[in-house]
């Protein structure tokens, strides 16, 4: 058997590392000395590590190399492997379009410096009682333009007559894209008897005030129509009366830039006074 530094040194990892996978129950060691506590690792055990030394540099977590190494199923391991496949290609296309904005900004010299920040122009009004197919889902925020795809389809079986846009609420307190909580929108013409599902609803959202504002571009600044609106609630007596929510009026559909995108920004509120 070999010492731990040795089959370091044979398998190229290194002792924290085998110390880790011991913790993580992925590699642990043949025979371990109770009086020093020295680990001891077998000749068959190399094949084993560097097994995992592979699987890491295909990107696969612990718990799926755990998974890997437990099975002799060829079939589940090629559909983890086609799995992981899709995963890297996402990845590579985001990181595609990522140096292509960055090649784009090198090229047209932008100045990465902040600038002067934007102004929103907010308006105060009355949003009259109206009717939406909803469906509340936990979801990957990359995926929301499928889920809105099928809440459409939902509604073309249907014969349900849409009246506007989608609109999306965010019910997370925190930011978490890989699982957030999104109830989203579509308004319609109203429906009586109409059946629903586990999956989607019909429901009436009643008449109230809302301040809004538009924002133009992309959504990763829509921060700051937020800001703006919860700036000017503060300075005019509203206070928060609901969930804010965002309506898509042009967006990744209209297959335009982003710079073009136009995302209307409401809060519900009521007069601080009143309240």
């Amino acid at each position: 058997m070999y010492t731990i530094s040795r089959f370091s040194q044979l398998c190229k990892m290194s002792a924290r590392m085998l110390r880790h996978y011991d913790k993580e129950e992925l590699l642990k060691p043949e025979h371990v000395d109770t009086t020093n506590g020295y680990r001891y690792y077998g000749k068959s055990q190399l094949e084993t590590a560097l097994r995992i030394k592979k699987l890491r540099e295909y990107r696969f977590s612990l718990p799926e190399i755990r998974t890997i190494l437990q099975t002799s199923d060829l079939e589940s391991v090629t559909g983890l492997m086609h799995s992981k496949i899709r995963e890297l290609s996402h990845e590579m296309n985001q990181y595609k379009q990522i140096i292509a904005e960055m090649q784009e900004m090198i090229d047209h010299k932008v100045d990465l410096t902040p600038g002067e920040r934007r102004s929103y122009d907010i308006l105060l009004g009355m949003r009259n009682e109206i009717h939406v197919l909803s469906q509340r889902v936990q979801m990957n925020i990359d995926h929301m333009d499928e889920y809105i795809d099928s809440l459409y389809e939902q509604a073309e079986k249907r014969l349900i007559h849409l009246l506007g846009t989608p609109s999306a609420i965010f019910f997370d307190e925190e930011y978490t894209p890989d699982h957030s909580d999104i109830e989203l929108m579509i308004p319609i013409v109203q429906r009586h008897g109409e059946e629903t599902s586990c999956d989607w609803e019909i429901k009436t959202l009643p008449q109230e005030f809302v301040a809004t504002t538009l924002h133009i571009g992309s959504y990763d600044d829509i921060g700051y129509a937020h800001l703006a609106l919860e700036e000017w609630i503060d300075s005019n007596c509203y206070i928060l009366h609901g969930p804010p929510y965002e309506t898509y009026l042009k967006g990744s559909e209209c297959d335009c830039p982003v710079e073009e995108y136009v995302t209307q920004v409401c809060f519900p509120v009521i007069n601080e006074a009143r309240s």
